[in-house]
């Protein structure tokens, strides 16, 4: 018995030291020379509200650096009839701002046109093309309920969904201040399960109890995007969220509207604001 008692032990000594063995450190080297810009570009249907062009150049994927700026380049908007030009904030490098009292229009497509002072993978110029969809009048309310049994809050929609398939962004407001403020929190959906019908309550959006106070003023904001921006989001949302090492697949590099082997996304879409006073539990 002592001797089975001594050869378990031996055995178990030597698997761990097999284990131990097999443990390296594996240094990655990854190519740090290929540099791309990234664009993003928003043009809405609110007149100086969320709308800019942001010029960037990718980092390494170690980088703990924000992306360097692209400044000094010159951009430009054309709607079909009319060509505007962004100009550069001088307080935020790599932002270009559009004229005063610039307003997008559902319906019409918008060409951005990026020409660089220095190129960037061998080139200077980078276009993309975005079709602004309309959004229904028909937005009636929201509401906000606290589910106890889950600890979150609720948001819920209701209102008219147009007939054919349309594509929703939704963000959201507190006290004046965007909480929604990374990828990671904006919520996009389809209409598949609701096309042209009457929209009776559906969960829009959950956030956590620490997000909402009864009392806070909330203000939804219901975005009207194209197929390809919801695919897009999608996509980047999707190589954010942390990933089991041993079952996921390779990362995807995501879609873009971008000519030239740009990244990132020029997107067009008009919004509606829904208001409500947040109640008690």
């Amino acid at each position: 018995m002592k001797q089975k008692t001594i050869r378990i032990f031996i055995l178990l000594g030597i698997s761990f030291g097999l284990l131990h063995g097999c443990t390296e450190r594996i240094d990655i080297e990854l190519e740090q020379e290929f540099t791309r810009l990234s664009v993003e570009g928003y043009v809405t249907a609110d007149k100086n509200t969320f709308q800019f062009v942001r010029l960037t150049k990718t980092a390494g994927y170690f980088s703990n650096e924000p992306p360097p700026p692209v400044s000094g380049a010159t951009v430009s908007v054309d709607d079909g009839t009319n060509l505007f030009m962004f100009t550069e904030d001088q307080q935020n490098p790599g932002y270009y701002r559009p004229p005063q009292d610039f307003q997008g229009i559902p319906g019409k497509k918008y060409q951005l046109s990026v020409e660089l002072a220095e190129e960037i993978a061998g080139t200077t110029h980078f276009e993309a093309t975005e079709t602004m969809p309309p959004l229904s009048d028909d937005i009636d309310s929201i509401r906000i309920i606290y589910r106890s049994d889950f600890d979150f809050w609720a948001i819920k929609f209701y209102g008219y969904d147009p007939p054919g398939p349309n594509f929703y962004m939704f963000n959201a407001i507190r006290n004046g201040v965007l909480i929604t403020d990374s990828i990671q929190k904006v919520n996009v959906t389809d209409d598949k399960l609701v096309d042209n019908s009457y929209i009776n309550g559906a969960y829009v959006m959950i956030l956590d109890r620490t997000e909402l106070n009864p009392g806070d003023q909330f203000t939804l904001i219901t975005s009207s995007i194209s197929e390809e921006y919801y695919n897009y989001i999608l996509g980047l949302q999707a190589e954010l969220h942390p990933k089991n090492p041993l079952f996921s697949g390779p990362p995807a590099n995501v879609t873009t509207n971008l000519s030239s082997g740009g990244v990132g996304y020029f997107a067009a879409f008009p919004s509606a604001y829904t208001d409500y006073i947040v109640r008690p539990f």
